[in-house]
């Protein structure tokens, strides 16, 4: 008959509970780098940056492919334009996704698709120590230790993300011009018009609400830049584990600079007279001196203002010739009256003196009416 169970043993017990609790943490990890799922950290940035090379090289290769149809009428292009942006979609995803390579973006960016969804879930053939095919890395020797392991998209995801890079974008442009064609929003309120120009823009909500979602996941756990990647389980890591990410920070600073000034230039050109300061630097150069035109002029009208050059457009010959008083210096009646009603303040770019009034110039054999 044994009797009750003896201190020591039960202290025995719950040290043994506490050492195993203590231990469970590095198990866990031991557990998931055998499985090949061990946590790895893929720069936000790189994946930022591949999605934006993405766009610039898809949008320069799309001005040199509608270069070739530019001999063709500009309506016949603009209407035929998804179906172009189309063809051009689908060689790029036939030549890059679907066969297995990275799209350009991503392969400057030491980036390549990986399925992550049998790379979460393998475990029971880890925990027997059989490797998983699906998460093996192609190499061997480091399987299971540096988190880049897995393969790449399966036939299905491929086929996924082309029906929703490809053919969706081209279904919803081309949908979004024939709205724009048959004025949708226009039409009465509970016409087949109308209603889909409703469901569109609820569409178009939802989806920049899910975009806007995916993208604060996307900066908390760095995983899944947008919607249908996520929906895919299509994630972007790095193919070269050893390979160092190269940060070309001159030219990243030569295009701030580029950008930032080109938006002060545009925000500041429309504010400038440019022809008050052709004509304040034009009025410190020094001059050639030219008779003025008056009533005193003998002679043909051919020999007088029609072969006169005009000092603001450059033309052989002044059309409608007018003078610039006091100065009495001919121009064209076009160039001179634009400038002065630009400009209260215009000066004649002959002598430097303010224009104060015009009238038309006239010769002494006959009137120019």
């Amino acid at each position: 008959m044994s009797g009750p169970p003896l201190s020591s043993e039960v202290s025995s017990d719950q040290d043994w509970q506490r050492e195993y609790f203590n231990a469970l943490p590095e198990l866990e990890d031991l557990a998931r780098r055998r499985k090949g799922v061990a946590e790895v950290t893929i720069m936000r940035a790189s994946q930022l940056d591949a999605a934006r090379l993405d766009n610039e090289l898809t949008a320069m290769l799309r001005e040199q492919f509608m270069r070739i149809f530019s001999l063709f009428q500009p309506r016949l292009i603009t209407a035929l334009k998804p179906e172009l942006t189309l063809f051009l979609d689908f060689l790029i995803f036939r030549f890059t996704v679907w066969s297995g390579r990275p799209t350009p973006g991503s392969a400057l960016m030491n980036l390549r698709y990986r399925n992550e969804r049998p790379v979460n879930g393998s475990v029971a053939t880890s925990l027997q120590g059989i490797p998983d095919k699906a998460t093996k890395s192609s190499t061997p020797d480091r399987w299971g230790h540096s988190g880049l392991e897995g393969a790449g998209l399966t036939g299905t995801q491929r086929s996924m993300y082309g029906l929703g890079v490809v053919l969706l974008r081209y279904i919803w442009a081309r949908t979004d011009q024939l709205a724009a064609t048959q004025h949708w929003g226009d039409q009465p309120r509970w016409s087949w018009g109308r209603l889909m120009w409703r469901v569109m823009r609820w569409a178009e909500t939802g989806f920049k609400l899910a975009s806007l979602l995916n993208f604060l996941l996307f900066l908390r756990h760095g995983k899944y830049r947008s919607v249908l990647e996520r929906l895919l389980g299509a994630r972007l890591v790095y193919s070269k584990g050893s390979m160092a990410r190269a940060l070309s920070f001159e030219y990243l600073n030569r295009q701030l600079v580029w950008h930032e000034l080109s938006e002060l230039l545009l925000f500041l050109l429309p504010l400038i007279n440019v022809a008050r300061i052709k004509a304040l630097v034009m009025s410190h150069l020094p001059r050639v001196s030219v008779p003025a035109a008056t009533s005193s002029i003998s002679g043909p009208p051919s020999s007088g203002a029609a072969h006169q050059q005009c000092p603001i457009c450059g033309a052989s010959e002044i059309i409608v010739p007018y003078v610039a008083l006091p100065c009495e210096h001919r121009f064209c009646y076009y160039c001179l009256r634009a400038h002065t009603q630009s400009d209260p303040d215009y000066k004649c770019l002959q002598c430097g003196a303010v224009v104060t009034a015009l009238r038309r110039w006239r010769s002494t054999i006959g009137s120019m009416q």
